[in-house]
Parts: structure tokens; sequence; C-alpha cells
């Protein structure tokens, strides 16, 4: 097992390179930390105004920020993952590279359903806002 491993193992590298190049994983990831730190920055007291107006609004600022702070989550779990080298790797997977497949697709079906999710909660948000800005959209729903 170890043996076969450690034959596979300079392919499954390549393959992760190849993966870290190609989707722009590195800046993926410095984006979405950023925009979590953005969001999470943002005082109670600037949002207060829409918070009053909208509880949709704070309902899908926390909802979304929840969400980003699960796809950072996930992309530090992967970065780690990616940066494991052969005896790391072989030992926290049992010199098995299938099991490493699976842990990084489960990890990125993740990523991509969160991702999905975060848009639809933040275009509620947006929302919320567009309506509290509007003085005819918010008299029609009081």
């Amino acid at each position: 097992m170890k043996e076969k491993f450690s034959q596979d193992y300079p392919r499954f590298k390549t393959k992760i390179a190849n993966f870290v190049l190609t989707q722009n994983f590195t800046d993926r990831c410095k984006e979405y930390e950023e925009y979590f730190e953005q969001m999470s920055s943002i005082s109670p007291d600037d949002m207060k105004e829409y918070v009053q107006k909208s509880p949709t609004f704070l309902k899908a600022r926390n909802k979304s920020l929840s969400m980003m702070e699960n796809i950072v989550d996930i992309h530090r779990k992967l970065k780690e993952l990616f940066e494991l080298n052969e005896d790391e790797l072989g030992l926290k997977y049992s010199y098995n590279l299938l099991e490493v497949d699976k842990e990084i697709a489960k990890l990125l079906q993740e990523a991509a359903f969160l991702l999905k999710e975060f848009e639809k909660v933040s275009q509620i948000g947006r929302d919320a806002i567009k309506k509290a800005d509007d003085p005819f959209l918010s008299q029609v729903h009081q």
C-alpha cells in the first residue's frame, strides 16, 4: 500500500498543482478571506438603519456571513491538505490517495454549494437594502 502510494504521489501532486493553477485557488482563498473580513468588520451601527427597516436584511446578512465563514474554512482545509508532504499525507490518509481524492471532492462540492447559496442569500440582502432605501417600496410593505 505504501509503495503504491509513493509511486502515485508525484502524479497526485501534479494534479493538485494543476488544480491550484487553473482554478486560481490561491487568489480565491485570499478573495474569500478578504470578503469575509469586510463583511465581519461592518459595525452594527453602520447597519442599524437597515436592521430597523428590514428584518429580512439582518437575517440575510447573518446567514451570508456564516456561509462565507464556512467557505473560508473549507478553503483553508483544502490549502492545508494541498500543502501536506508525502509522509504527512500518507499518514493522515492511510496511504490511500483515493481517500484523499474523496475528501477533496467532498470539500469542493460543499464549497460550491455554499457559494451558490451565498449568492442567493446575498441577493435577498441586497433586495432588502434596495427596498429599505426606496421610499415607495418601503411604504408598500409597512
